[in-house]
Formats: structure tokens, sequence, C-alpha cells
């Protein structure tokens, strides 16, 4: 058994002349331009070679991205969580990506692949609906070997109790270590010192799931898993405050407290760890990269880089006031249908013609005002260039991938986060 790390949530598992790739993104620019890999990849998509099954996580494009999918092989097998609705399915179908064969995977239901090998699902957190529409991890028996990829789905008592039940022995725990949003990051209530301090509180909170879920689920080895990327482009001064480390790295201090530093597995970008040779193939050490190296790979390769909103520019003819309108019906169709109206409202801000909305999520109203007008707690206010926020309610770009790609401005008071209105917030589209 052995795996190679490529980067981010993408690796290869290659056991008994088979090999199975792990969500698939190794093209550059992300995210509408806005996601590129860090550290930077050893390998790419001329490198792949030929694949026997392929797990899709979910349908983020750091774990699903087209621009890789189409460079893979068609007659590879397809791993996906059985849901509805299933957005990875769909995407596939919509791409005309045609596989020989896709695998929906019920939760908490063991199937075989083939003689000696078995996949499972894990659901996300039940109380988390962001991650409960879209989120899956995997568990993988083959032969002797036990393998729990996580990736971005952070773990629950509900699913590592299920695991540990069905799976007493894990040779390999693929974890999340942090975490990526547009928050500390481009909140403007913020001072530049308190987004320091969310971004350590909230990092440090992440460095004790990974070590809790260690704990937990008692893996021969652990490897921190996925979110590893920057920000390029006229947002990239934000990584600064986004809550994940420059690389993996930044696990091994937590761990080496735990008395658990020998069994972390760090794996450069290319590197493979041999399982049954107890090797690194190549032999080297460990890259440990800071923000300092981030930020030098930022200012030399993509601190000039264009959004798609910023390379197409929509005109001033665009009805903005009727497709907020449009957009707002469609979000109070579904807060009738979930029965939810928060005492809550949005304020929308086009920051080019600094024109705004306000929309009280309580009734179905929606009212153009001064771009200064006194705002109504509790709120949140979201500001972003006129074309990126006609992109966003025409559907063109979601709402929460435009988070992730730290390109909206957000003012939030009182500051406390409730998910259900960042839920919300993704049904106000066309």
């Amino acid at each position: 058994m052995k795996i190679i790390n490529l980067g981010g949530a993408t690796a290869i598992l290659e056991h008994r002349g088979k090999r199975m790739l792990f969500d698939p993104w190794l093209d550059d620019g992300i995210f509408h331009g806005a996601w590129y890999h860090w550290p930077p990849l050893a390998a790419g998509l001329k490198d792949m070679g030929r694949f026997d099954y392929i797990y899709i996580s979910h349908i983020h494009e750091d774990h699903c991205s087209a621009g890789t999918i189409r460079h893979l092989n068609r007659d590879a097998q397809i791993i996906l969580m059985d849901r509805t609705p299933n957005f990875v399915a769909n995407f596939l179908s919509a791409n005309g990506f045609e596989f020989a064969q896709v695998h929906l995977v019920p939760p908490r239901h063991e199937i075989q692949l083939e003689p000696g090998l078995f996949v499972n699902m894990i659901e996300p957190d039940p109380t988390n609906e962001m991650a409960r529409l879209i989120d899956s991890s995997l568990v993988i028996r083959w032969d002797d070997f036990v393998i729990f990829n996580a990736n971005d789905c952070q773990p629950h008592q509900s699913g590592l109790a299920y695991l540990k039940s069905q799976y007493p022995r894990v040779d390999l725990a693929l974890l999340p270590y942090s975490g990526g949003s547009g928050y500390p990051s481009c909140y403007v209530n913020l001072s530049e010192a308190e987004k320091s301090a969310e971004k350590e509180r909230i990092l440090s909170s992440r460095l004790q799931s990974f070590i809790d879920t260690f704990a937990r689920v008692d893996p021969r080895f652990a490897m921190p898993f996925a979110d590893q990327y920057v920000v390029g482009g006229s947002r990239s001064h934000l990584n600064r405050y986004i809550t994940h480390g420059p690389s993996a790295g930044i696990v091994g201090d937590s761990m080496k407290k735990a008395g658990a530093l020998d069994r972390l597995l760090f794996l450069n970008s290319g590197q493979a760890f041999d399982f049954e040779a107890g090797r690194m193939e190549p032999p080297e050490a460990y890259r440990l990269h800071t923000e300092s190296d981030r930020e030098h790979y930022i200012a030399a390769s993509l601190r000039d880089i264009k959004y798609d909103h910023e390379i197409i520019q929509f005109g001033a003819g665009v009805p903005m006031e009727r497709l907020v309108a449009y957009a707002r019906a469609r979000l109070w169709a579904v807060q009738e249908k979930r029965a939810e109206f928060p005492d809550f409202v949005l304020y929308l801000h086009l920051a080019d013609s600094d024109r705004r909305f306000c929309i009280p999520l309580a009734t179905p109203d929606i009212q153009p005002e001064p771009s200064d007008a006194s705002m109504q707690e509790p709120f949140l206010r979201i500001s972003a260039p006129d074309t990126l926020m006609a992109m966003m309610l025409i559907g063109h770009v979601s709402w929460n991938i435009a988070d992730a790609a730290l390109f909206l401005d957000y003012e939030r008071r009182p500051n406390v986060y409730d998910p259900s209105i960042y839920v919300l917030l993704n049904f106000l589209k066309v």
C-alpha cells in the first residue's frame, strides 16, 4: 500500500497494481481566478497517469475541478456518497464527464468494488447544514489496510463512534487541520489586531480538533490533509488572516505536545509513503513552509493575476434593481418553504456605483437606500464590485465560493456568527 501526496486534498492510493485518486484538483486559478496551490505542486496534469477509481468528496472546485477531471481516463470508476440532491453527480452529467461506472455509496453502508476492496461513507455533521448538503468522508478497507479520508468533512462524535465500531484498527487517517472562509479576513468591522486574534483562535480550535480526532481514531499514522491553497490577485493581502497556516507542518508542534509526533505523516507534493517498506519515496525531508515563504510566492507569481469579474466587466445598463428583486423573491419562497423568518437584515452594497439595497429577512420587502444611511441591527452588510454582485445574483458565482475566494467585504453587527443566515444567503439568486 502506497499513498502519493499531490497537494490539497488530491492524492493517489496505490495497491496491488490498482490506483485510486482522491479529489481531483491540479489546475490553478479555480474559484473564478482566485485560488492557487500552496505549497506549489511538484506534479501536474501530465504526471497523473491512469486511474481505476476516483473518489470525489464534494462539489467545491478544490475537490472537483472540471479543469482536472477533463484530463482523467474515462474508463475509471467514480465513487460518490449517495445523497439527494447529488451535486457532484449532477455536475459530472452537466459537463458530459461520462465514466465507466458511478458508485453511489450510502452513508454507513460498506460496498465491495472488487475482491479485497471495500468502501464506506460517513456523513457530515448533521448539525452543520452547509456541510450536510455537500460534504462526505470515505473509509477504504483494502485487504488488511484501512484508510479514513475525512478531507474537508469535520469529524463529529457520532461518525467517529461508527468508524471505531466498524474499523477498530485504522492504518491512515487523513484529517482536516484548518479552515477557510471569508472570516475574519474580509470583515471590515474588525481591526487588524482583532482579525489576527480571531485567526489564531479559530486555528487553535481546528488544531485541537485534529488532536482530539487523532486520539479518538488512534490510527497508525495521521496526515494533515486538504485546505492547502493561497488567494492571488488584488485580494491576496488578506491571506495573512486566513484561518490556516502556511503549510500542514503547523500541526507538528501540537502533535509533539500530545506525544504523537512519530505517528504524524508529512509528505511533500509528489512524495509517496510505502506502508509495507515504511519509507518515503523519494527519501527527502519535509519542507516546512513559512508565512514569509508564502508572501514571497504571492509577490513573485500571483499579485498581478486577474479574477473573472475583473476581466469581464458588465455595462452600467445591467438592471441591478430587477436582479435584486428577482433574487429576493426566490429567497422569500425558500424562506416560506423552510418557515424561517429571522429578525435580521441583509444589506447589499454595490461598490462601483455606491448603491445599497436593504433586505429584511422577516418580511418580503426590499428597499434601495443611500449607502451612508444608518443600518438596523442585527445585520450583515455585503459589499462587492457591481459585476461580481450581478454574477452572484444570476447564480454564475455562488455566494459560498465568493466568500471562500475572499471577494466580498462584510460588516456584521453584532459580530456573532449565525450559520442559518449564511445558508439563506446562498438562495439569494435568480
